[in-house]
């Protein structure tokens, strides 16, 4: 669209010397252009118009045109380079959340410290004997004899991780093996467990009731 009007051009518009091919141009410019529209009205309600008025006019004309393009070019960079810098501050923000991120997994953390857990070496067990109390009321004896007992025990050493000695007292069941073994005083639970295992898994006995004492070192 053409927004350099003559005021000349309107004039003779107005006064009918125009084409009508170039009348009908103009009338459509006036449709798309209110600007152009309101110096025709404006002309018309004029009854005589100088050529001086006509350039001076013109010159507003041409100065309002020129300043509404004015406004629509500084809108449209004003919201480009508004734009542009939104987007160099949100990628400036991410660089520096990814650099953040990176050095906060590099460095260890405080909490995290190195443990180290000693065990306390196990007791070695090299002998192990048992005996009868001889005490009336206890008939049982193992079968085979007490040395053969005794090598049994020495053989099972490696079952063994605590030293100490009990004194037990134990029923023979029908089976012949040691049933309802119990400690006299106090032992220590660990070698209580380990030495039942040892009599439960051992020869059988004959007899009816037994009352031992084994000793682990």
């Amino acid at each position: 669209m053409n927004t350099n009007y003559s005021i000349i051009r309107i004039q003779q518009y107005l006064n009918g010397e125009l084409g009508k091919d170039e009348m009908y141009q103009l009338e459509r410019e006036a449709l798309d252009d209110p600007l152009l529209q309101d110096a025709i009205d404006g002309y018309r309600m004029q009854k005589e118009v100088s050529h001086r008025q006509l350039s001076l006019l013109q010159q507003r004309l041409a100065a309002r045109i020129a300043g509404q393009a004015n406004e629509r070019n500084a809108f449209y960079f004003g919201w480009q380079r508004l734009a542009i810098a939104a987007t160099a501050c949100v990628l400036m923000v991410l660089v520096l959340v990814l650099l953040w991120m990176r050095n906060y997994h590099m460095q260890p953390k405080a909490t995290e410290k190195e443990v180290k857990v000693e065990l306390a070496p196990s007791e070695e067990v090299t002998h192990i004997h048992a005996e009868d109390v001889g005490e009336a009321g206890f008939d049982a004896q193992p079968e085979g004899g007490w040395n053969l007992f005794n090598a049994y025990l020495a053989e099972s050493t490696d079952k063994l991780t605590v030293a100490g000695k009990a004194e037990l007292t134990f029923e023979i069941d029908a089976e012949g093996k040691p049933a309802a073994i119990q400690s006299i005083g106090t032992t220590d639970a660990l070698l209580l467990t380990e030495m039942q295992q040892l009599l439960e898994e051992g020869p059988a006995w004959k007899g009816t009731k037994a009352k031992i004492t084994i000793a682990v070192e």
